[in-house]
């Protein structure tokens, strides 16, 4: 019953959604491939055998990429289809990953899903993060097998997904496994699906993937930067009061922030200016400001890259933070805040290994920025890294083996 309500919604909101959604897409210049949400894809190659992967966005379409290489070096005549909810993470994904097929899903569309299963060949699907779109899950669970990986839920997803378990206890069985990125994220699939050996806790695919960041050549060499990034309300007031009490100790060239939502752009550089700083934005980078704010997505690899000290924002409010391992995995130690719920993991673990500093006020800030004698252990950090990344894909690469044996 559930079922039939929630797909009659679906379609009484069509004719509100279509039009209204491609005027939002047009202002985001992103209203070119717009009609593939509702099934109109060009797929341009013909495949016989192939993977998919659907993505929400960049996050998840990066942590899939060593995964991916390694599909690729068994097995050089399956294709790889990504499809993605966000235009930007279709994006990252033919730049970054350059898939034989890339596409926006055609969110609940089962006449369009099934099509594209059978033209391409498509053998085994996997659902990266918790994506959960109950017409996708049920098309492909019949077709063929269909894996989570990576897979999580917030206390409040959980409590929602409690409220109606009927309903996604049967969604979340369609699943031939579902591998999550930790015990606790297990238990609460466990808690709605019931007792079952279908839920693995594994580990979170996102922390081991390392990134080559390109050099855009922007920032001059050997520049002293201090970079806060993904930064949310609240935490910039933190950052450029202790920016402002280290001026003149010559420690730092430049401050660059990176707001985690770029439509706080404005508001970051109006603060700046309130506060006798002299701000830029990233997009006409100007060596001599005090402060570069960016407003360019898609870039703050390389800018941890060519850091000098990192902050990792969402921390210092209740967000739950940010994923530190962008900036670790080139041997920066990070600064965060006490919030760091949302990667527990990865804190945990570079917390162990002394590359990580934690941040509870401006005071904390200051010495962070003063402090240059942190006693890591990088080397240790990365094998423990390579260890995990292995176990974490072994049970995912012996099921595409199955599947393609």
């Amino acid at each position: 019953m559930l079922s039939f309500i929630y797909n009659i919604l679906i379609l009484l909101s069509i004719p509100i959604i279509l039009p209204l959604g491609y005027i939002f897409a047009w202002k985001k210049g992103e209203d070119k491939d717009y009609f593939e949400r509702f099934g109109y894809i060009k797929l341009g190659k013909k495949l016989e055998n192939s993977i998919w992967f659907h993505c929400a966005s960049v996050g998840e379409v990066r942590s899939i990429k060593s995964l991916i290489n390694i599909i690729r070096q068994q097995y050089k005549d399956i294709g790889i289809i990504i499809s993605t909810t966000t235009a930007t993470g279709k994006k990252i994904a033919i730049s970054e990953i350059n898939p034989d097929i890339s596409f926006l899903l055609p969110v609940e569309n089962s006449v369009a899903i099934s099509h594209i299963i059978d033209i391409t060949g498509t053998k085994i699907f996997f659902i990266v993060d918790t994506e959960i779109w109950p017409n996708l899950i049920r098309t492909v669970s019949k077709k063929i097998p269909l894996y989570l990986i990576n897979g999580r839920l917030s206390d409040g997803s959980a409590k929602r997904y409690a409220f109606f378990k009927l309903f996604f206890k049967n969604t979340f069985n369609r699943f031939t496994k579902i591998y999550t990125k930790s015990s606790d994220d297990a238990q609460k699939f466990i808690s709605i699906i019931g007792p079952t050996e279908k839920v693995i806790p594994v580990g979170n695919i996102k922390f081991y993937n390392i990134s080559v960041p390109v050099n855009l050549g922007i920032i001059p060499a050997g520049k002293r930067l201090f970079v806060a990034g993904s930064t949310h309300r609240g935490e910039e007031e933190v950052i450029l009061n202790s920016y402002l009490a280290i001026q003149e100790e010559d420690i730092f060239d430049q401050l660059i922030l990176a707001p985690r939502h770029l439509n706080r752009v404005e508001e970051v550089e109006n603060l700046c200016v309130k506060k006798g700083l002299k701000a830029a934005r990233f997009r006409k980078y100007y060596s001599e400001a005090d402060v570069v704010i960016v407003d360019v997505f898609g870039i703050l690899e390389y800018i941890y890259s060519v850091a000098s000290k990192i902050f990792v924002g969402g921390s210092m409010v209740a967000i739950g933070g940010h994923n530190i391992f962008e900036a670790l995995q080139f041997r920066k130690v990070v600064a965060v805040g006490k919030h760091m719920d949302n990667f527990l993991e990865i804190y945990q673990l570079a917390k162990r290994y002394n590359l990580v500093v934690d941040i509870s006020n401006g005071d904390d800030m200051l010495k962070f920025l003063r402090c240059n004698d942190i006693k890591t252990d990088f080397d240790g950090f990365f094998e423990e890294i390579d260890k995990r990344g292995r176990e974490i894909l072994k049970p995912i690469l012996s099921d595409i083996r199955d599947v393609f044996s």
